[in-house]
């Protein structure tokens, strides 16, 4: 904790693949937290990788597994593919996340494959309902 995220990415991790110029986005604690745009990432969290600093770009640090996500990389296919892992692994035991899991994957699959309708893509926000904090 408290490493500058990049320090911990290029040291540590080996860098991002081609350059920073080519970071897309991160996620900064596993795959159950909200994908870090790569403006947020270099502006803001990059100074430190902390419980503070995550929270301040709406994200979190999870089980701290960081993944540096390139260009390369369809990050649509990449988030209908995380919502299908979650509704798969769901323990179905709380409303919001059982319902909610298979919600999004139906919304990602339909962006995945150019279906998805425009009010769709705000309805996305509703994913930050799935939170264990809600429920303690």
């Amino acid at each position: 904790m408290s490493i500058p995220l990049k320090e911990l990415i290029e040291h540590h991790c080996g860098g991002v693949r081609s350059g920073w110029d080519n970071l897309l986005a991160i996620i900064s604690g596993g795959l159950s937290v909200p994908v870090i745009p790569k403006i947020d990432a270099i502006i803001q969290l990059l100074p430190k990788e902390d419980f503070d600093a995550l929270h301040d770009v709406q994200s979190g640090l999870g089980t701290a597994a960081v993944i540096a996500i390139d260009k390369s990389t369809d990050i649509v296919q990449a988030i209908s593919r995380l919502s299908d892992f979650y509704k798969h692994e769901s323990c179905g035991r709380c409303t919001p996340c059982k319902e909610s899991t298979e919600w999004l994957m139906g919304v990602m699959s339909r962006f995945q494959r150019g279906y998805a309708v425009l009010r769709e893509i705000d309805m996305v926000e509703l994913t930050k309902q799935i939170d264990i904090k809600n429920f303690l």
